[in-house]
């Protein structure tokens, strides 16, 4: 009995190191990212924008994400200079999400986990907390990264984008799309 005490004791040790190392791992985004969201307006009118830039990182007990705005495409150029005056983006280049690791849950090589997480999202230099939910898949020192959280652009600070009479409503549904490495 006191064996298989021992035997379980040095086991369960060796998996908090193995979770402690991986929440400490410094982490940095590789590969190709996406960003997508979408603002719906009256009559069926669908806003899709999408951009190819992002950053991520983990140091300090902290995930970060930052994905520039001025980079955000909708197709439509006209519609592009109007969403980066709305955005305010001369003076806000940025969104970030922050969210503490501790908050993440972390998978074992080859499993994949679904969540949501309280993060601090800064948007239009106004920070408010925001619930995201992800889907993480690890292979190896890789985790690919889908994240989704729905935010109301007023509460941000941002007018409500109208053109010709026509206005978006304010909740904007923002998706995301990455893959971080874990450096030593």
């Amino acid at each position: 009995m006191n064996r298989r005490f021992k035997l379980l004791s040095l086991t369960a040790l060796v998996a908090l190191m193995t979770v402690a190392l991986v929440a400490a791992a410094k982490l940095e985004s590789i590969g190709n990212p996406d960003v997508q969201f979408r603002a719906v307006g009256p009559a069926g009118l669908k806003i899709d924008g999408r951009s190819s830039q992002l950053s991520a990182s983990g140091k300090d007990g902290k995930l970060t994400v930052v994905a520039p705005l001025t980079n955000l495409k909708t197709g439509i150029s006209l519609r592009d200079r109007h969403l980066r005056h709305y955005l305010g983006t001369e003076k806000y280049p940025n969104a970030t999400l922050t969210v503490e690791r501790s908050k993440l849950k972390m998978t074992a090589d080859k499993q994949t986990v679904q969540s949501s997480a309280v993060g601090r999202f800064t948007l239009h230099g106004v920070t408010k907390p925001v619930t995201v939910r992800y889907r993480a898949k690890r292979t190896g020192s890789d985790y690919h990264v889908q994240g989704l959280t729905e935010i109301d652009i007023r509460d941000f600070g941002i007018e409500v984008p109208c053109y010709l009479g026509v206005c978006v409503h304010p909740d904007v549904k923002i998706k995301v799309k990455f893959k971080l490495r874990e450096m030593q």
